[in-house]
């Protein structure tokens, strides 16, 4: 079935079609309190500008601008995405910079067309893929998702999309949505929609109509608690690098935030290695490319060593070679992927540091591995 398409002609060459305009909020950027601070690693605006969006438009364009005028100052990477059928309006992920993603939400345009959210998740996807940290997803829509063109689609389909995207994800995503019109059945979906996170949020644009209401969507959307204070706390109770893991029993200090990390604190590479081998295998391309593509982001002022690991079999020289000829095939890999050879060192440790016991197969399988410190 296909949703009716409103066509309006300009009739007189001395006219122009032009969309009312509404104004944004004086608002102003959101500051973290005392206790709080910006916890978003990325930021990315899905805005609906398709035909169904028509008579919500200028107010839903307005309610952007208002919600990038008040986004937090930090240092985390923003994009947003525009779309209406098959049209885009693009703004590829970089460092949030206000001044650029104001001008790109004041030129918004309205698209017309369908409602194609499931190809916009994957869009999305692809631009998140591999990165890590935590991420805030924000769609601005009527919630009713149709193809290209216009036609019904199975609402799943875009459920599915966006739970692939948090699966492309290293990390925790956020989905928050934004409701233009009153439609309940949009609602319904939108909420649903923002359940495929375990943090996501479901809210109307009629419920943000002024400063304080938009400044609070954007604190659930940004902030977070702040880091323990390391000095204040006592000995033993704080989480310095913010892993999850208390200091007292973190073996590997230092790690990137974002990163995943054993119940030792150690940055964890799901790379492991047959006996007395150093052959990386093929299905440890996409965990080692996602690493590549994190420290590309952490930048080359975050030295990284890679670190070799033996099981207990063999002598002890041959083990702490054959260690350091894993992390130099890890190193080599990561080189390849773009990663400055000044940001990676590579260490072997041979059978010193066991994640597991040697007495069985399994134990010694995994510690036949690599891992990840921050110098």
């Amino acid at each position: 079935m296909y949703r009716q398409v409103a066509v309006v002609s300009c009739l007189f060459a001395t006219l122009a079609c032009a969309t009312p305009s509404v104004a944004p909020l004086a608002a102003t950027p959101i500051k973290p309190g005392a206790n709080e601070r910006v916890v978003v690693t990325h930021s990315y605006l899905i805005v609906d500008s398709s035909q169904s969006v028509q008579d919500e438009f200028a107010r839903q364009k307005a309610l952007v601008q208002s919600f990038v005028a008040a986004q937090p100052a930090g240092d985390y990477q923003a994009g947003s995405v525009v779309f209406g059928g098959y049209k885009r309006q693009n703004q590829a992920l970089a460092k949030f910079d206000r001044g650029q993603q104001a001008s790109s939400a004041a030129e918004i345009k309205h698209l017309h067309e369908g409602t194609p959210l499931d190809h916009v998740f994957a869009e999305v996807a692809d631009e998140l893929h591999g990165k890590s940290g935590q991420a805030a997803v924000i769609v601005f829509s009527d919630g009713r998702p149709t193809d290209p063109i216009g036609r019904d689609i199975d609402e799943q389909s875009v459920l599915d999309a966006a739970a692939g995207l948090a699966k492309a994800y290293q990390g925790e995503v956020c989905i928050h949505t934004v409701q233009a019109g009153n439609d309940a059945a949009g609602a319904k979906f939108l909420r649903r929609l923002s359940e495929t996170t375990d943090c996501g949020s479901a809210r109307t644009a009629s419920s943000v109509t002024n400063v304080a209401s938009l400044q609070g969507m954007e604190r659930d959307v940004y902030l977070g608690a702040a880091l323990p204070d390391v000095a204040a706390a006592p000995r033993g109770l704080v989480d310095s690098d913010g892993d999850g893991v208390l200091d007292g029993e973190d073996q590997c200090p230092n790690t990137p935030s974002g990163v995943k990390v054993d119940p030792r604190g150690c940055w964890v590479l799901n790379v492991h290695f047959a006996f007395d081998s150093t052959v990386i295998e093929p299905k440890y391309y996409d965990e080692l490319n996602r690493v590549a593509a994190r420290l590309k982001e952490v930048g080359p002022d975050t030295i990284v060593r890679v670190d070799g690991h033996t099981d207990s079999i063999g002598a002890e020289a041959y083990n702490e070679n054959l260690s350091e000829r894993r992390a130099q095939a890890v190193r080599d890999y990561l080189v390849q992927q773009g990663v400055p050879a000044t940001q990676l060192q590579a260490k072997g440790f041979g059978a010193k540091q066991p994640a597991a016991s040697n007495d069985g197969r399994d134990g010694r399988a995994l510690n036949r591995r690599t891992e990840l410190s921050r110098l």
